[in-house]
């Protein structure tokens, strides 16, 4: 849907949801060198009976110094990261994931679960498509564990 479309209206209407363009640094441990841009498709601000919290970014032309943009942090829920290139497949997109502490290349389409606790970054680092993250929280501050990680810019992502 366009932002001109309307949504649904009647019984059920309000479980249509429009996505909103937010930067990156509205959340703890991130920051506004990320790539591409960061549209927030679930959370409890846009719908307050929801268990989840989704967001998608889209980046085009990655490059490799690609710098950090998210601290390493822990949440007290699962969360998923999708990776899905543009390319033939859902390829064209590659990343690197840390899990508590051990660092990962990951190339679309990709799918990591993180089980609550974990000590996670990611960062992408070439190509076009788009990372989703989904935290199994409607509330991503209340979702945090306590500071785990200093900088992103020494390397990190959503």
């Amino acid at each position: 849907m366009t932002q001109t479309d309307q949504l649904p209206t009647g019984r059920l209407g309000r479980l249509f949801i429009t996505p909103e363009d937010r930067p990156t640094s509205e959340i703890p441990y991130h920051y506004d060198t990320a790539p591409g841009v960061r549209r927030v498709f679930l959370e409890k601000k846009l719908f307050p009976d929801t268990e989840a919290y989704v967001i998608v970014r889209t980046a085009a032309d990655v490059s490799p110094d690609q710098p950090g943009y998210i601290d390493s942090h822990a949440h007290n829920v699962a969360s998923i990261y999708l990776f899905l290139g543009d390319g033939e497949g859902l390829t064209g997109l590659r990343a690197e994931v840390t899990l508590d502490g051990e660092r990962h290349e990951v190339s679309s389409p990709a799918t990591v679960y993180i089980p609550a606790g974990i000590v996670h970054s990611s960062r992408l680092t070439r190509g076009a498509g788009h990372f989703c993250h989904i935290i199994l929280s409607g509330d991503y501050a209340d979702s945090l564990m306590a500071p785990v990680a200093g900088p992103a810019a020494l390397k990190g992502g959503e």
